[in-house]
C-alpha cells in the first residue's frame, strides 16, 4: 500500500518471533523498490508506512525470495540499499538510515529527554505549519496542541505509547512511539487527494474499489473568466460530456448531454449536485423552450449564481452505477460540485481579479452583398415589378423610404436618385454600430481560517459585465460562509449559508410562437446579432447630422439603437441557501449523517417596451386608411361592424411583469456501516430516505399603457385587455400559478471489497412522486443497479511486470427513470368568457387545454456499461468504455385523433437508444524537475436511435432547423426536401414520393418518403486536446475542442416576400434571372405577387421547401481554439520578503480564438442558437491577478 505521508524515525525494543516466521516467494530482474513491497504487502498482510521519495521507490533492483523469512526479505530489499525499518504489529515503518554520532550523556539527563516527544506538524503538500493540531495519547486525555510554528512538546511519553494526530479538514494519524523523539509530522488534506476519491454527494468511496463510470474536472483547468459560468467552461473536458454553448448571454444554459439524449420531448438536462444537494432551476422553464431565446432562459441554469472560485470539486457521473443514489433524477447524469472548507491553523486570505476585454464581430465574416449590391438589387426588383409595395406601408429601409418620400413630393427626382448614389456607398456595418469592445470584471475575496475545534471559509465576489451590445449588463454578487465544528471526538457538524444577488439588463425579446407545421416566429425581434448580420448595409444608423436615422418597421418608425434603449429586459435574480450538515461517528465503522437543507429564490423579469418603442407605435399607427386597415395591433369592436379600427393604446407602452419565487427543501437521513473481516473482506453498506419539495409560484401581468418615462404610470384602455382575449394567442393579462412537486424516496448500497482486488456493489432506490397522474401504483419507480470492478494488476502473476502501473476492468448495468417535465398527466384548464354581440348574452366558458391521462408513466432506462482502465511506464494512462442505453415509455404531446375532442395529448408514446464510445488519454510526455509536459485527449461517440414512435409529423414539422425524430433515426434527425432542379421559369423543382418532379405539392402533407435523411442534428462525436506545460514558476496551456458527424442548415436565402431591408445573401447574385440559366444555377429566380400567391392559395410553399432542401446542408463539423492560458508565479522567497505575502500569480487568458467549420457555413457558429435574448460568445482576453496572504 503506498502511503505518502510523513518520514517517521520509530523502533521497538522488542518483536515477536512469529513476526517473522512468514515467508516471501518473489523473483524479478530490474523491479522497482515500490513494487516489491507492494507484493510482500500482499503475501505477508503487513502494511508498509512511508515518506515517499520517487527516486528511493522507483530504483530498479533484482530480487529471488523463494520461501524467504520476512525478516531475510527486509534485509535484503531494505537494509542493503540504504533503509532502516522498524515493525509496530502488522505496520512496518521505513526511514532513511540516519548516522548519529555517538556522545557521552549522564545516565540521568538521557533518562529525561527519553521521556520528552517533541515534532512539528504540517501540510504534505505546501509544508506550512498546521497551527492548533491535537496530538495526545490514544484513548487518554494527555495531550497537546501544536505552536503557531506547528511545533509540539509532549513530556513523560514513553516508548511504546499509541498516539494519535487530529486536525480538522486532514486525515488523522496514529502512530507508536519508538526511540526517535523529534519528529516532523505531515498530515494529508481531506480535499488534498480528490484524484484517488471519487465524490457522489452521498458517499466518498476509494477509486480503486468503484465500479462505476466518472469524469474528474479540475476547477483550475476550467476558463471561467469570460463566461462567469462553470457550465459553459465544461466542454472537451470529460469524454462523453457533449457540450455546445449556444448562446453568449449571462443566466442561459449550454446545451451538455452526458452519453447522448434520454427523452425526445422532456427534460434531458444533467442533474447539478453541489455539496451533496440537488441544485434546481431558480424557474420553471419548459424543457422544448430552455434554447429558444425567451427571456425566461436567462433565468434557466441553477449554477449561474456560484462563484467559480468557491469551487474545490467537479466530478461528473455518468453511468448507472455511479449514479444509483440519485434515482430517477440522475437519467441524464449528474454533474457532482464540490465546494472549499476551511483549514484550521493560520488565516489565509486569498484575493483573485480578472479583467475580461471582448472583441466585437464584424460584417466581414458573413456573406452579404455591400451597399452598391443591395440598392441594385432593390432598383432590379422595382423596375421589373418583382416587390410588393404594399407591404412597404409596414416596413422599408433605404430605397423604399426614398419612394415613399418620393411619392409625397417630400423630395425631387434629382433628389431621389442622388440620395439612390450615396446610399450606394454606405458599407454601413452594423456590428461596429451596435456591438462594443465590451469588458468584464470579476473580483472574488475568500477567507480560510481555523482551530481544531472548529473551521472557517468565507467567500465573497462580484462579477461585472459590460455587455457586448449598448443598454445590456450583467451585475452579479455572491457571498458564502461555511463552518466546521467538531463538537466532540464523535460528532461533527457543518453549517453553511450562501447567497447571491443578480442585475441583469438585456435587449427586450417576446416569446417565440410556432405556427403550423414547427415554423417558429417571434414579434419585434430586434436581437442585435441577428439584426447586424440580417439588415441591408446601404441603411444607416446616423443622419447627414448626426441624428438618428428612422426607417419603417410594423407601421412605425424604427431605429435599432433607439428600440435597444426603449426595448428591454430587466432581470433580478435573488437567491438564498442554508444547510446544515451532520455526522455521527457511533463507532469506527459505523457512521450516521444528516443533510437539511433550504433554498429560496425570487426572480423577477419586467420587459418593457416604453411610450416611445416601435412595440408601442405600432399599436397606434394608423397615419392612413391603408395602414389603418392591415395594421393587426389595431382594435376592432367585435359589437360593432361598422366601426373603423382604432387603437387601444392611445399613449403609453407595453410592461409584460412577471415574478417566480422558488421554495426547494431536502431532508435526508443516512446510516453507513463498514466492517471489515478479516484482512481481506470489506464492506461499506449504506441505507437511508430522503424528502424534497419544490414550489414554484409564479405571477404575470401585461401593464397596458405604461409610461415608464412618468414615474410608471399607466394609463390603461380596456379595450387592450379585450383585444388580447380576442387574439389568437388567447393569452390573458393577468395570470398566476403555483406548482408543488413532492418526491420521497429510500436507498440503499451495498459495496463488498476482496483484497481491494475483486469489487462488486448492489444498488436500489426507490422514488414516489406526486408528478404522475392518479394511479398509484405508477407513482413510485423502483430502481436497481449492479456494478463489478476488477484491479487486475494486484495479481501476483503481474508484478513482476514493472512497466505496468495499474490495470482495471469494471462493469455495470441497472436501470434508471425520469419525470420528462413536459406537462402534467392532470386536466389542464382555464375559465373564459364568450364573445357575443349582445353583451348581455356573454356567458362563462372553461376551455379544456389538455385531457387528463391517469396511466401516464415514469419514462425509463435500461444501461449498461463497460469500461477498461490502464497505465504504463509511469507516463501513460488510458480509460476506454462503452455503453448502452435503452430509454423507453417517453413521454410527448402528441396528435390524437380529433374524435376524442382534443388535438394533442400529454402520453407515453416512444422508445430510444443510445450506444457509443469514450476514450481518455492522458501522458505524461516530458517530466524533469524544472520542465514538465502533459497532454489530456478526450473523445466521445454516441449513435442514438428511435425504435418506438406513435406517430409522425407532417413534412413542415418534420423539417425544422432543430431536427425531428424517426423511427431508425437520430431524436434530432435532419430531413430535408429533395430538390432536383430548377425548371425552365426558374422555380425550384423537387422529388415527390412517387419520384416525379413537382413544386406545387401541399405543405400539410404527411407523406414523408418524398424527404431525404441527412444525418443527425447534433454531433455523433465530440470531445477536447488539452495540453499543459510547466517551466519552474511558469505554466502554460491550451484547449482545442472539436465535434463532428451532424449537419446543419443553412440560413434561408429564399424569401417569401422581399423588402429592402434584409441583408441579401451574395450568392443570390448567382440566381436565375432568364431561360437557359438552370443549366448553371441552382438559385430560384424572385418570384413576383402574382406568382406568389398563386403558389400560397395552392397551399404549396417552394420557399420554405427551397430553404429546407438538401442542397441548403452543411457539415456541422468543426475544430475550435478554445483557450489558451499562461501563468506565471512569482517566487515565494521574493514576494514573502519583498511584499510581504504567501503567494503572487499573474494569468493571461484568451477565449473562443479561432474556428475551422464547413467554409459554406460563411461566418454562422455551428453551435450558437441565434435568437430571442440569444448571442454568441465573442472572442475575449483575460489579464488575472492571484494573490494570497
Amino acid at each position: 500500500m503506498k502511503l505518502i505521508i510523513c518520514l517517521l524515525i520509530l523502533s521497538l525494543t522488542q518483536v515477536d518471533a512469529n513476526v517473522f516466521s512468514q515467508t516471501i516467494t518473489f523473483q524479478g530482474k530490474h523491479v522497482t523498490i515500490e513494487k516489491v513491497l507492494r507484493e510482500v504487502e500482499r503475501q505477508s498482510g503487513f502494511n508498509f508506512f512511508y515518506k515517499y521519495d520517487e527516486d528511493l521507490m522507483s530504483k530498479s533492483v533484482d530480487v529471488y525470495f523463494k520461501d524467504t523469512q520476512l525478516k531475510a526479505a527486509l534485509e535484503e530489499l531494505l537494509v542493503k540499499n540504504g533503509l532502516d525499518y522498524k515493525i509496530d504489529n502488522k505496520t512496518i515503518i521505513i526511514n532513511r538510515k540516519v548516522r548519529t554520532p555517538k556522545v557521552a550523556v549522564p545516565a540521568a539527563v538521557h533518562q529525561e529527554q527519553s521521556d520528552v516527544l517533541k515534532g512539528t506538524i504540517v501540510d504534505s503538500q505546501s509544508g506550512e505549519p498546521l497551527v492548533g493540531a491535537t496530538v495526545r495519547v490514544k484513548g487518554t486525555t494527555t495531550g497537546t496542541a501544536a505552536d503557531e510554528n506547528g511545533a509540539f512538546v509532549l513530556p513523560d511519553i514513553k516508548t511504546g505509547s499509541r498516539l494519535e494526530v487530529i486536525y480538522t479538514g486532514y486525515r488523522s494519524y496514529e502512530f507508536v512511539v519508538g526511540s526517535n523523539r523529534n519528529l516532523r509530522i505531515a498530515l494529508i488534506s481531506e480535499s488534498g487527494d480528490l484524484d484517488e476519491v471519487v465524490v457522489t454527494g452521498y458517499q466518498n468511496i476509494d477509486k480503486r474499489t468503484f465500479t462505476g463510470s466518472v469524469g474528474k474536472v479540475n476547477p483550475e483547468d476550467m476558463a471561467t473568466a469570460a463566461s462567469g459560468d462553470v457550465g459553459k467552461a465544461l466542454q472537451g473536458m470529460v469524454a462523453g460530456v457533449a457540450v455546445e454553448n449556444t448562446s453568449g448571454t449571462f443566466g442561459t444554459k449550454s446545451k451538455i448531454r452526458i452519453r447522448g439524449n434520454s427523452s425526445i420531448s422532456g427534460n434531458q438536462e444533467p442533474l447539478w449536485v453541489v455539496d451533496g444537494i440537488v441544485l434546481d432551476d431558480p424557474v420553471n422553464v419548459n424543457p422544448n423552450q430552455l434554447y429558444s431565446g425567451d427571456a425566461a432562459t436567462m433565468l434557466s441554469s441553477a449554477i449561474s449564481g456560484i462563484n467559480p472560485d468557491d469551487i474545490a470539486d467537479i466530478q461528473i457521473l455518468k453511468d448507472a452505477s455511479a449514479t444509483a443514489m440519485y434515482g430517477t433524477q440522475a437519467v441524464n447524469g449528474v454533474i457532482v460540485v464540490t465546494t472549499k472548507r476551511g483549514k484550521a491553523g493560520k488565516t489565509s486570505i486569498s484575493y483573485k481579479n480578472n479583467l475580461t476585454v471582448s472583441a466585437r464581430p464584424s460584417i466581414t465574416s458573413f456573406n452579404v452583398m455591400n451597399s452598391k449590391q443591395r440598392m441594385e438589387f432593390s432598383e432590379e426588383l422595382y423596375q421589373k415589378n418583382l416587390v410588393d409595395f404594399t407591404n412597404m406601408n409596414s416596413t422599408y429601409g433605404a430605397y423604399g423610404k426614398l419612394l415613399y418620400q418620393l411619392s409625397r413630393k417630400e423630395i425631387t427626382w434629382d433628389r431621389f436618385y442622388d440620395d439612390i448614389q450615396r446610399a450606394k456607398t454606405y458599407n454601413t456595418d452594423w456590428f461596429q454600430e451596435i456591438f462594443r469592445n465590451s469588458a468584464t470584471h470579476d473580483h472574488s475575496v475568500s477567507v480560510s481560517t481555523g482551530t481544531e475545534k472548529a473551521t472557517f471559509y468565507m467567500s465573497g465576489s462580484y462579477f461585472k459585465d459590460l455587455g457586448q451590445t449598448k443598454n445590456q449588463h450583467t451585475d452579479r454578487y455572491s457571498g458564502n460562509l461555511k463552518g466546521t465544528f467538531n463538537l466532540s471526538d464523535a460528532f461533527t457538524i457543518t453549517g453553511t449559508i450562501y447567497g447571491s444577488l443578480r442585475n441583469q439588463r438585456s435587449f427586450g425579446a417576446f416569446n417565440e410562437t410556432e405556427s403550423v407545421g414547427g415554423i417558429t416566429e417571434r414579434e419585434y425581434d430586434i436581437n442585435p446579432y441577428t439584426y447586424a448580420r440580417t439588415t441591408s448595409r446601404a441603411m444607416r444608423a446616423y443622419d447627414d447630422d448626426g441624428n438618428l436615422e428612422y426607417y419603417q418597421a410594423n407601421f412605425a418608425p424604427f431605429n435599432i439603437l433607439h428600440e435597444m434603449d426603449n426595448n428591454f429586459i430587466d432581470i433580478r435574480l435573488k437567491e438564498i441557501r442554508a444547510q446544515i450538515d451532520a455526522n455521527w461517528k457511533i463507532r469506527n465503522d459505523l457512521d450516521y449523517a444528516m443533510i437539511i437543507s433550504g433554498r429560496s429564490t425570487s426572480a423577477s423579469s419586467e420587459h418593457i417596451s416604453t411610450e416611445f418603442s416601435n412595440v408601442a407605435l405600432s399599436y397606434r399607427a394608423m397615419q392612413s386608411v391603408a395602414i389603418r386597415s392591415a395594421n393587426g395591433k389595431l382594435y376592432n369592436d367585435p359589437y360593432d361592424d361598422s366601426e373603423f379600427p382604432i387603437s387601444v393604446l392611445p399613449r403609453g407602452g407595453i410592461g409584460i411583469l412577471s415574478n417566480n419565487l422558488g421554495e426547494f427543501y431536502t431532508f435526508r437521513n443516512t446510516l453507513n456501516y463498514r466492517p471489515v473481516i478479516g484482512n481481506y473482506h470489506s464492506f461499506d453498506l449504506l441505507g437511508g430516505t430522503e424528502i424534497k419539495q419544490r414550489k414554484y409560484n409564479s405571477t404575470e401581468f401585461t401593464a397596458y399603457g405604461l409610461e415608464y418615462y412618468r414615474g410608471l404610470t399607466a394609463s390603461p384602455d380596456y379595450r387592450a385587455i379585450q383585444r388580447q382575449s380576442l387574439s389568437a394567442t388567447g393569452s390573458p393579462y393577468y395570470g398566476m400559478g403555483v406548482n408543488t412537486y413532492r418526491e420521497a424516496s429510500f436507498f440503499a448500497n451495498l459495496a463488498y471489497s476482496f483484497k481491494r482486488k475483486y469489487n462488486i456493489t448492489l444498488s436500489t432506490r426507490a422514488d414516489g412522486s406526486n408528478r404522475l397522474g392518479a394511479s398509484q401504483r405508477f407513482r413510485f419507480l423502483p430502481i436497481w443497479v449492479a456494478g463489478v470492478s476488477y484491479n487486475v494488476d494486484e495479481e501476483s502473476w503481474l508484478q513482476d511486470v514493472s512497466w505496468l502501473d495499474h490495470l482495471k476492468l469494471r462493469g455495470s448495468y441497472g436501470t434508471r427513470g425520469n419525470i420528462s417535465g413536459l406537462g402534467s398527466p392532470e386536466l389542464l384548464a382555464y375559465y373564459g368568457t364568450t364573445t357575443r354581440f349582445n353583451p348581455n348574452e356573454v356567458e362563462n366558458i372553461i376551455t379544456i387545454t389538455a385531457p387528463d391521462n391517469p396511466g401516464m408513466q415514469w419514462e425509463k432506462e435500461k444501461m449498461a456499461n463497460a469500461a477498461l482502465e490502464v497505465g504504463v511506464f509511469d507516463r501513460v494512462s488510458a480509460t476506454v468504455e462503452w455503453y448502452h442505453r435503452s430509454n423507453y415509455d417517453l413521454i410527448g404531446n402528441v396528435e390524437v385523433s380529433r374524435v376524442s375532442g382534443f388535438q394533442r395529448k400529454t402520453m407515453n408514446w416512444a422508445d430510444m437508444t443510445n450506444e457509443g464510445i469514450e476514450v481518455t488519454l492522458n501522458t505524461k510526455n516530458v517530466a524533469t524537475k524544472d520542465f514538465k509536459w502533459n497532454t489530456i485527449l478526450t473523445y466521445g461517440y454516441n449513435r442514438n436511435v428511435v425504435t418506438r414512435l406513435q406517430n409522425s409529423n407532417g413534412v413542415l414539422r418534420q423539417t425544422v432547423d432543430r431536427g425531428a425524430p424517426m423511427v431508425g433515426r437520430p431524436v434530432t434527425g435532419l430531413y430535408s426536401f429533395r430538390f432536383a432542379t430548377l425548371n425552365n421559369d426558374g422555380l425550384p423543382l423537387f422529388y415527390m414520393a412517387n419520384g416525379n418532379l413537382s413544386n406545387s405539392f401541399s405543405k400539410y402533407t404527411t407523406n414523408l418518403d418524398m424527404l431525404v435523411y441527412n444525418g443527425s442534428r447534433e454531433p455523433l462525436g465530440s470531445g477536447g486536446l488539452t495540453n499543459q506545460f510547466e517551466y519552474k514558476d511558469i505554466q502554460l496551456s491550451f484547449l482545442f475542442t472539436y465535434s463532428y458527424g451532424n449537419k446543419l442548415r443553412l440560413n434561408p436565402i429564399l424569401l417569401r416576400y422581399y423588402s429592402d431591408v434584409a441583408a441579401i445573401d451574395a450568392d443570390l447574385a448567382n440566381r436565375w434571372t432568364t431561360p437557359g440559366d438552370e443549366q448553371y444555377t441552382n438559385i430560384p429566380r424572385i418570384i413576383e405577387s402574382e406568382t406568389r400567391s398563386e403558389l400560397l392559395q395552392a397551399n404549396a410553399d417552394p420557399f420554405t421547401a427551397y430553404n429546407r432542401s438538401d442542397i441548403r446542408v452543411v457539415s456541422g463539423s468543426f475544430v475550435r481554439f478554445k483557450n489558451i492560458m499562461l501563468s506565471y508565479a512569482l517566487p515565494k522567497s521574493f514576494v514573502k520578503s519583498k511584499l510581504g505575502i504567501n503567494d503572487l500569480k499573474i494569468t493571461g487568458q484568451a477565449h473562443n480564438i479561432a474556428l475551422w467549420a464547413d467554409p459554406n457555413l460563411k461566418g454562422q457558429d455551428p453551435e450558437a442558437i441565434i435568437s430571442g435574448v440569444s448571442i454568441p460568445a465573442a472572442t475575449s482576453f483575460t489579464l488575472g491577478l492571484n494573490v494570497s496572504f
